[in-house]
């Protein structure tokens, strides 16, 4: 980031390094704009490949740091939904995300062009934060969340259940959708989806009577979710210290599961690969998601009950997509 204390203008006068920044995005933007679509794809591989030639590739595959504090993003996501979410969440006020500056879609790639947050990994430094540490991250993140979820509240009767782009929903939580992506009309749609096999005799009086007046509920509101808020998806905007001194605010990163979704869903699938109620990241997101506390105890009673397995059959079909 630009040292204000070093930035005069003409006038003599000191710009603020956030003005600054701010004035340098939208620079970045006019001239991406500027690119021919047909262009991008190729200009964007250069990118990738000077990235990789001087050491700048990230911890994971598609990830590269770009000079002018960028990092550029390839995926396979064709629905560029994760381009659509940020363009949506920055009309949005007290949400921390990257800047979006670009993204274009080729037959079989997409790129996303945002800005970096320099900082610390929430799952990186998980083991270094304290209990107060932790219970501040989940009153941050609960403003954050809540901010997001009241913004964008809407009549159930008018908002479909989709991705941010407008698309089927496509998501982890629910492999078997894969081959057969939908949009939702309501929120029982969903759930009958989110916890299948309730009629399978070993579920049909253990667990159908405890789901099925969670899924029976009409009055369920649709909001815009992130769909991914795991510690991975966290940053700590210029490390830990500074944040401690609350001089920065957590950042979500990685929105590419965000979308149109009821009001729950945020804290299932932030949720969904821990071990059980008392796993630290579940106990975490009931205090985010307190809303959301039936749910969470009836998806794990789910999860834990039904012998319907989640990661082994999304691994599966990802393996199947990439010919492995």
């Amino acid at each position: 980031m630009v040292n204000a204390s070093h930035s005069h203008c003409p006038t003599g006068w000191r710009l603020p390094a956030h003005n600054l920044m701010q004035l340098l995005m939208i620079t970045l933007r006019r001239i991406f704009l500027c690119v021919p679509q047909a262009l991008k794809p190729t200009l964007y591989d250069i990118m990738c490949k000077l990235s990789e030639l001087s050491g700048n590739q990230y911890h994971y595959s598609g990830i590269y740091r770009l000079p002018f504090n960028l990092v550029l993003k390839v995926s396979g996501d064709l629905t560029a939904n994760e381009a659509a979410a940020l363009h949506f969440v920055a009309s949005l006020y007290d949400i921390q995300t990257p800047i979006l500056i670009d993204h274009c879609c080729t037959a079989r790639k997409t790129y996303l062009l945002t800005t970096w947050i320099e900082g610390d990994c929430v799952a990186e430094v998980w083991g270094q934060l304290t209990a107060t540490d932790k219970a501040r991250l989940a009153t941050k993140l609960r403003e954050q969340l809540s901010h997001l979820h009241e913004q964008t509240i809407t009549d159930v009767r008018q908002q479909p259940i989709s991705l941010a782009s407008g698309g089927p929903i496509i998501d982890p939580r629910v492999p078997w959708l894969a081959d057969s992506p939908r949009i939702f009309t309501t929120s029982r749609d969903l759930f009958q989806q989110l916890w299948v096999g309730l009629g399978c005799p070993w579920n049909a009086e253990a667990l159908q009577p405890r789901l099925q007046p969670l899924i029976e509920r009409g009055d369920v509101p649709i909001v815009f979710c992130h769909g991914d808020i795991l510690r991975k998806n966290l940053i700590l905007p210029g490390g830990l210290q500074k944040w401690r001194s609350g001089a920065t605010v957590v950042c979500l990163i990685d929105w590419e599961y965000a979308g149109w979704m009821p009001l729950p869903w945020d804290a299932l699938k932030a949720t969904w690969m821990t071990y059980g109620p008392e796993d630290e990241w579940f106990q975490t997101m009931k205090v985010v998601c307190p809303e959301a506390d039936a749910e969470l105890e009836a998806d794990w009673l789910w999860r834990s009950r039904s012998r319907i397995p989640i990661v082994r059959d999304w691994q599966a079909r990802v393996l199947r997509a990439n010919d492995v």
